[in-house]
């Protein structure tokens, strides 16, 4: 009966001991059934993590049903066969109990998972080429809305200049996905950090005397969230560079006031991330710093309702997301979402 099955199957007892295999097992592995003695004897079977980390005894499936009680184990590996090629294979397993649920042995089923893995590889590089081809698209929109802005005036330039960056906030993490490792995440942490030294030299940071600063966890978030985020930093540094400082104030003599805008990337205690804008200006609105920080204010009815407003409401519905805005030596914005 386990000659008729297209995967190996492999038998152990309760004390881990395996006892019997199929020939698919010599067939395929290229070597024969190797009987290890216990739970501490599978390194004999030479396979590795898609890290390259040799998997160890206590990491195979067998181990975890025998020693440590699993109900159903398994784990995909890069096992070496006996001519030292080598290919992909699932190993699952579960265990044998009597009529009184004590466990008599295990099954091992080992599948040949190649064809499923070259699959996966060949989707992963398909998608960073659409992200790469993606990245290239957004970044042509954005230096044909930059170049119409250079020629059209006032308020006009303003708004194509507005649409610019935030094409360019989309492209960046397009670029961000086909260099990273998994075209489908990004560690959004260091892409902060690269995206904020960007956009303070696009809005003229240093000129003005403003540190733009980021402190940010290496959290890892998919595509459908790292857009709509990073548009949503792209408004508020953006906004604060606009409104919270005077110029005639900036770097005044005898000022050493440390005009700053601080971008911030944590995890709450409840699995929660949360991205918050802050900044240091005396721009209109803000509040003497004597005050408290206990006002919590609702991105609601009472905020304008100008293009980067409503673009913040959308893109946060978009996440779930709440946003709250506080007072205090300046504002704080501060958005929160499940990762």
């Amino acid at each position: 009966m386990l000659e008729t099955v297209p995967v190996g199957v492999v038998l152990a007892d309760a004390n881990g001991q395996i006892v019997h295999g199929n020939s698919w097992v010599e067939r395929t592995l290229r070597h024969p059934v190797r009987h290890s003695a216990d739970t501490e004897s599978y390194g004999e079977w030479v396979s590795f993590h898609a890290d390259g980390r040799q998997v160890e005894s206590h990491e195979y499936p067998l181990a975890r049903v025998i020693k440590d009680g699993e109900d159903h184990a398994e784990l995909d590996v890069h096992y070496q066969r006996g001519d030292g090629s080598l290919f992909w294979m699932r190993v699952i397993c579960e265990p044998v109990r009597n009529a009184n649920g004590e466990t008599i042995g295990a099954t091992v089923a080992l599948v040949d998972i190649e064809d499923e893995m070259r699959l996966l590889e060949e989707k992963e590089i398909l998608l960073g080429e659409v992200n790469h081809r993606v990245k290239n698209s957004l970044q042509l929109v954005g230096a044909i809305l930059s170049l119409q802005a250079r020629s059209a005036q006032d308020e006009a330039a303003t708004l194509l200049q507005a649409a610019s960056a935030r094409v360019q906030a989309i492209s960046s993490v397009h670029a961000a996905l086909y260099h990273d490792d998994d075209v489908r995440t990004v560690e959004f942490g260091s892409y902060l950090h690269r995206f904020c030294d960007r956009l303070a030299d696009a809005l003229g940071a240093s000129a003005r005397g403003i540190a733009l600063k980021v402190d940010a966890e290496p959290l890892v978030l998919s595509a459908d969230k790292a857009v709509p985020l990073s548009l949503i930093v792209n408004e508020l540094v953006t906004n604060a560079f606009k409104y919270a400082f005077a110029d005639d104030l900036i770097g005044s003599e005898g000022d050493d006031h440390d005009t700053s805008i601080i971008v911030r990337l944590a995890s709450n205690s409840d699995g929660t991330f949360f991205v918050e804008v802050s900044d240091n200006g005396v721009g209109a609105g803000t509040k003497s710093a004597s005050e408290s920080f206990s006002h919590d204010q609702n991105m609601g009815s009472s905020e304008r309702t100008g293009l980067g407003t409503t673009l913040i409401k959308t893109l946060a519905r978009q996440l779930d997301a709440t946003i709250t805005k506080k007072q205090a030596d300046g504002w704080i914005v501060r958005l929160e979402f499940e990762p």
